[in-house]
């Protein structure tokens, strides 16, 4: 059976990647959008694990359903995807998933799934 993470995982997962910013935890969009975004993910299981970890980290981003830290949270989420479900994830520097997380609005599905399997797993 595959773990999904629920709406308040990913509101948990964004309010750790804000702690230290100035600007405090705010939703801005509602719970029932964080709900479907998971929903469609959960239809795309016969894709497999790493696809549907790409999709978290793409579709949080598009989502941008908090004011801050939306990225670190996409990552941040796909990563407790990947562990919840037993993959081993290998450690990425904060730099360098950084810099992926920034640039993943930019990025098609493919080349997100693509990195996921290069670097984390």
């Amino acid at each position: 059976m595959v773990w999904y993470p629920t709406v308040e995982d990913i509101i948990k997962a964004n309010k750790r990647a804000v702690r230290d910013d100035r600007l405090p935890h705010k939703l801005r969009r509602s719970p029932d959008a964080i709900q479907s975004l998971i929903s469609t993910i959960k239809e795309s299981a016969s894709m497999g694990l790493t696809y549907q970890a790409a999709r978290f980290m793409k579709e949080i981003v598009t989502l941008h359903a908090f004011d801050g830290g939306n990225h670190r949270t996409a990552y941040s989420i796909a990563n407790l995807f990947l562990i919840q479900n037993g993959v081993t994830v290998r450690f990425v520097s904060s730099n360098v998933s950084y810099d992926f997380a920034k640039s993943i609005g930019a990025r098609n599905l493919g080349d997100v799934q693509e990195w996921i399997e290069q670097n984390m797993v």
